[in-house]
């Protein structure tokens, strides 16, 4: 059997797991903090030890391969974990910089201001093309899904703001650098006056990742929350069956 650990800060990492299970059979488990999230404004040293007790809670499930399914995670604590836990840990970011580079023209990237601020996409996209990378940090967006709101005046007036520079400029490319954004990849749509491109990273992500497939899919997901609100969210994400457990880490 092979045992496939998925984690994010919380919810937005099962549009990765999503991806991942309707194309390759494992057993699945995925972490999602919520109760701990936005990840994306906290200090590097305070996302290295949050991950770490991610990790360490998953190891117990005797996994083969973690896939982070988090750009703020991604971006810092990659190398920390391979060395720490002497397995394989693939990042989102690396499927993502990999899908954007299969278009032509500019970007505008989405992300939260850690995944911003560390410049993976800008530096590994202008450094292999003639592109030009627009940075946006999109710090109210995580919170807002969290929260449960999908859609409304206070998602439209955040959007609105963050991809001002993208309609002015008709930007042709919009990175999601967040795994929460495609969840409301609708209201992104709706908030552009251009048509552009959406690039979801997660969509690369079953591409690249390799390892023994079982017969079937189990999926088990831990949240450090649950309530309403995230249980209608992950029935919005996910058309198959889960477990659904309650996890203090």
């Amino acid at each position: 059997m092979t045992n496939i650990g998925v984690f994010d800060s919380g919810l937005g990492g099962l549009t990765v797991l999503k991806e991942l299970a309707s194309k390759k059979n494992a057993n699945y488990f995925y972490l999602g903090d919520s109760k701990r999230a936005p990840y994306g404004s906290r200090s590097k040293d305070e996302i290295l030890k949050l991950t770490d007790e991610i990790v360490e809670y998953l190891e117990k499930y005797d996994i083969d391969q973690y896939i982070i399914a988090c750009n703020t995670i991604s971006t810092i604590a990659t190398e920390y974990l391979e060395n720490k836990y002497k397995k394989k840990f693939y990042p989102i970011t690396r499927a993502g910089v990999e899908n954007a580079l299969q278009y032509e023209g500019d970007f505008c990237l989405l992300a939260t201001k850690a995944t911003v601020d560390s410049h993976i996409y800008k530096e590994e996209i202008e450094k292999n093309s003639s592109s030009k990378v627009f940075e946006i940090p999109a710090t109210k967006l995580v919170t807002l899904i969290e929260d449960g709101k999908l859609s409304g005046d206070e998602l439209d007036q955040a959007l609105s703001q963050y991809l001002e520079i993208a309609n002015q400029n008709q930007i042709p490319n919009i990175i999601l650098g967040c795994t929460h954004y495609p969840i409301i990849k609708n209201a992104i749509i709706k908030n552009l006056n251009y048509k552009a491109n959406i690039i979801n990273p997660a969509h690369n992500v079953s591409k690249k990742v390799n390892f023994d497939e079982d017969n079937k899919s189990s999926i088990n997901i831990f949240m450090t929350q649950v309530n309403e609100k995230n249980k209608q969210i992950v029935d919005h994400i996910l058309d198959c069956d889960y477990n659904l457990e309650l996890k203090e880490i």
